[in-house]
């Protein structure tokens, strides 16, 4: 407990540095519009990705990212929806998700779209 602590204290210390707290803010959205994703091969796709645009938002640095993908199945044991961020900017950022189950069910932008996936997201930092 004490760790998880210290190590709270630290991480607000070091957003504390980066400008004014009358500058701090949060912004939050979702994005579905499904790409085939950056490592997947082309014989079975087994990975989406999906483009974040944050520039609305009006961060000056990059900030602290939150990530949940939602859907109506297909959703639950994927990975990469909280990892998979990529090319973090002050403006956006990319997510990879990837799915293979046992039975042979693979990810593609098709099945993301049908079962619905939107990522949900937040965003706390610096805009001025």
């Amino acid at each position: 407990m004490k760790t998880v602590a210290v190590i709270s204290l630290l991480f607000a210390a070091a957003l504390a540095a980066e400008g004014p707290s009358n500058c701090y803010k949060t912004c939050q959205g979702s994005a579905k519009d499904w790409l085939v994703g950056d490592h997947a091969s082309s014989d079975n796709e087994k990975m989406v990705k999906v483009v974040v645009d944050m520039t609305a938002c009006g961060f000056s640095s990059p900030p602290v990212v939150h990530a949940m993908l939602n859907g109506e199945n297909h959703n639950i044991q994927t990975l990469g929806g909280a990892s998979g961020i990529r090319d973090l900017t002050a403006t956006g950022f990319g997510l990879n998700i990837f799915k293979e189950t046992e039975s042979g069910w693979a990810v593609s932008v098709e099945k993301a779209i049908a079962a619905n996936w939107v990522l949900l997201w937040s965003a706390s930092g610096y805009g001025c």
